[in-house]
């Protein structure tokens, strides 16, 4: 245990500049990205994976991935229940706002908007299953392989599970295939990331399984 007196560079550098580094760039890079990916893609598909769904992207699939995987299924599946209500609760205050402003015409099918929707549901079981079989599968194991694997069918299973109650709730998928895809990608490019990320922590022995 380290005294009030006792600070180093490390702490320096670990405690504030990497944090604020990183804070930096996840404020910095959807802003900038944003217009670069609408030059690209005009019809807004990777400005709505990669800029408007990164912080969805982030709080249930990334971190309930990571915990899964490095820690277990209950740490993954906890992980999840809990950034996947915020989440959830979030989406549901997001539309309630926006059927307080427009009225009676937020509730008009097309406009995909309904507060309440089964849709919101889906993205705390989502979040859920995807730390919670990530981490069933894996096992504790620091293979690589063996996490991508584990990190792909939990990210797959979960997307099916988000896509179903939003086709539940009718209104929020007019087109299955574009939603699938959608839905679908970010999961996957996180279950190759979120290993890699997971390997460099246990080469460096940082993880919370050498904490119990």
């Amino acid at each position: 245990m380290s005294s009030w007196t006792d600070w180093k560079l490390s702490d320096l550098i670990w405690g504030i500049l990497i944090p604020c580094i990183v804070a930096f760039l996840i404020i910095i890079f959807p802003w900038e990205l944003s217009d670069i990916l609408m030059n690209v893609d005009p019809a807004g598909t990777l400005n709505a994976i990669l800029v408007e769904g990164l912080g969805q992207a982030i709080l249930i699939v990334g971190i309930p991935l990571f915990a899964g995987l490095i820690w277990n299924k209950w740490a993954g599946g906890a992980a999840g229940f809990l950034l996947g209500s915020i989440y959830a609760l979030y989406v549901n205050d997001t539309y309630a706002a926006y059927a307080f402003m427009y009225g009676d015409a937020a509730f008009n099918p097309h406009t995909m908007m309904l507060a309440g929707s089964i849709t919101v549901l889906g993205y705390v079981v989502s979040s859920m299953l995807v730390g919670y079989i990530a981490g069933a599968l894996n096992r504790g194991s620091y293979s690589f392989r063996r996490m991508v694997v584990a990190a792909l069918i939990a990210g797959i299973i979960a997307g099916i599970f988000e896509l179903w109650t939003g086709l539940l709730d009718g209104t929020m998928i007019t087109d299955i295939p574009y939603s699938a895809f959608l839905i679908l990608l970010p999961k996957i490019i996180y279950g190759i990331v979120i290993p890699i990320f997971v390997t460099l922590f246990g080469w460096f022995g940082i993880s919370p399984k050498q904490m119990m």
